[in-house]
């Protein structure tokens, strides 16, 4: 045995504070989850959050949807120790339009996975008749056991399943009493993988084991980029473990220890069968027992594969729920557990489509993002100014860059502090100019920002840039058209300069206002016919042009 546990030691991941700290934040979502449980996508920018209780929900163009896009309630009746576990959505479901549920019904003392379909014509529905009982797991009822867990597909469109040991939860008393975990002719402790596109997908599934020696692999992930696994398997009492496994997979079964290990130290030596090989946890850290009587539970992850934040590419992230901590292991295989913020009763990561993290608390029913605010949005102003032509503002901006870029909002506010958007304009690559027309300013103070918009729907904010609106009224001419000797041009402001000209092109006429008055034009001897009136003022930047029909 020392013998293995040294080998084991030695394939483990480092773990020290040598790697450059990540400057994590959370960034809340959405809120008014009943105890949700799993968050996913189905590879169309909307985000699928599954609660305990029975129901999936969509969160979509930025909101939860009022009707869940499923309702299984009534058939479970015991959402403490039963309920909706996971859910998957399958590389073709586009064209499909099969996912995946795993769920527990206590009173039926079985695991449950099964396939259903969304409606047709509403991609924002399923149809809870739909149900295709793929695979039924029975156990017995050990109270707190262990039973189902996660569902993914993985790089090689297998549909994989984590079970528990249905061993007993509680604290001090032994762990997988029944060996459930190494035995071969058990689907408890293991991860099953299931060729969904067969007539059959849960026929004979002792055949279709592919990993043995879990005790409880809650939540698992694939790396979207290498097809590699992590599994995070919560520990009895004195050990939370991370496993991996490189993609792509071969040979028999991965077998991870439990119960002769757990993690990497000895458990039930007489569980340990002679001549067993068994696969090393990437990392290990104390549980309970050893960490000074602190509960402890591994939430396994995902590793960052999105755009918005380059220093966390790579990344490994996992969590725990006890202490709400969230860490990683980066990638030179440097782990820090708890280099991040915390998380209330964080229950499970999620991907949306394009690689960004999300994260769960159980308790409180909410849905955050992990950010990283030390990385620079992929779009650089190089300026953003405020014009105004007459009753008018201009707002232009340039970029120096645009990487995975998407839009821009031009939001205006009368305070600073409020904004509504006015329009969108779309990137157009780096280097480029825009050039957005208020063509209904307030009356007053004007405040305006671009809200810069990535493909994730990751966002920053620019500066403001303020203008007020002139309280004069628009120049009019009066009588007009009329033959009157005197045509009165009204509303005229201090510093304007009027210019009228004639048919030929030719000055007839020029005024500089000194204070806020009308001008009075004497016509006489003037030539019957139009005339054109310019109303320029260069602090203000307003002009107006007007005409005169004089007869």
């Amino acid at each position: 045995m020392k013998n293995l546990l040294c080998i084991v030691l030695l394939l483990i991941g480092a773990v020290h504070n040598g790697s450059a700290q990540l400057n994590l934040a959370i960034e809340p979502v959405a809120s008014g989850f009943t105890r949700p449980v799993k968050v996913t996508h189905a590879s169309d920018g909307r985000l699928f959050v599954a609660e305990i209780g029975g129901k999936i929900k969509i969160f979509k163009n930025g909101a939860v949807l009022s009707q869940p896009f499923l309702d299984i309630g009534a058939k479970i009746n015991d959402p403490d120790w039963a309920g909706i576990f996971s859910i998957a959505f399958p590389p073709d479901y586009q064209t499909s339009g099969f996912f995946y549920v795993l769920y527990v019904v206590k009173s039926l003392t079985e695991v449950q996975v099964s396939r259903f379909s969304r409606q047709a014509g509403n991609a924002d529905l399923a149809d809870a008749n739909s149900e295709v009982k793929i695979l039924t797991i029975p156990y017995g009822n050990v109270l707190g056991g262990h039973r189902g867990g996660d569902m993914a597909f993985g790089k090689d469109g297998f549909l994989y399943i984590s079970t528990g040991d249905n061993g007993p939860g509680s604290r001090g008393v032994p762990g997988d009493p029944d060996n459930n975990s190494q035995d071969m002719g058990k689907l408890f402790g293991k991860l099953l993988r299931l060729d969904t596109g067969s007539p059959s997908p849960g026929d004979n599934p002792l055949g279709k084991i592919f990993a043995l020696g879990l005790r409880n692999p809650w939540r698992f992930g694939f790396d979207r980029q290498t097809g590699d696994l992590w599994i995070g398997d919560n520990g009895q009492d004195g050990w939370e473990e991370i496993n991996y496994l490189a993609y792509p997979f071969g040979g028999p079964p991965s077998n991870f220890g439990w119960n002769c290990l757990e993690g990497t130290q000895s458990y039930n030596p007489s569980h340990c069968a002679q001549g067993t090989t068994y696969t090393a946890p990437r990392l290990t850290y104390p549980g309970y027992t050893n960490n000074g009587g602190n509960d402890a539970s591994v939430m396994g992850g995902f590793v960052y594969r999105g755009s918005r934040y380059p220093s966390m590419k790579g990344h490994y992230f996992f969590g725990d729920y006890s202490s709400g901590k969230i860490g990683y292991i980066d990638p030179l295989g440097v782990a820090s557990p708890d280099a991040g913020p915390t998380y209330s009763s964080l229950i499970s990561f999620g991907e949306d489509q394009a690689g960004e993290l999300y994260i769960l608390s159980f308790l409180n029913g909410t849905l955050s993002k992990i950010t990283n605010p030390g990385d620079p949005l992929p779009v650089k102003l190089l300026s953003i100014r405020l014009a105004q032509s007459e009753r008018r503002f201009l707002v232009e901006w340039k970029t120096a860059e645009e990487t995975q870029f998407s839009h821009f909002d031009v939001q205006r506010g009368s305070d600073g502090r409020t904004f509504q958007t006015l329009g969108t304009l779309h990137g157009k690559g780096a280097g480029s100019s825009y050039v957005f027309t208020d063509g209904e300013p307030l009356r007053n103070a004007n405040y305006y920002r671009l809200k810069m918009v990535d493909l994730d729907g990751t966002f920053q904010y620019s500066s403001l840039v303020t203008g007020t609106l002139d309280k004069r009224g628009q120049p009019f001419v009066f009588p007009n058209p009329g033959g009157s000797s005197v045509i009165t041009i009204a509303g005229l402001a201090k510093g304007d300069r009027v210019t009228i000209y004639n048919t030929a092109g030719l000055l007839v006429q020029s005024y500089d206002v000194t204070t806020d008055e009308d001008w009075k034009v004497n016509m006489d001897g003037r030539q019957k016919g139009m005339y054109t009136v310019f109303i320029d003022n260069t602090a203000t930047g307003f002009s107006k042009k007007l005409k005169i029909a004089y007869k």
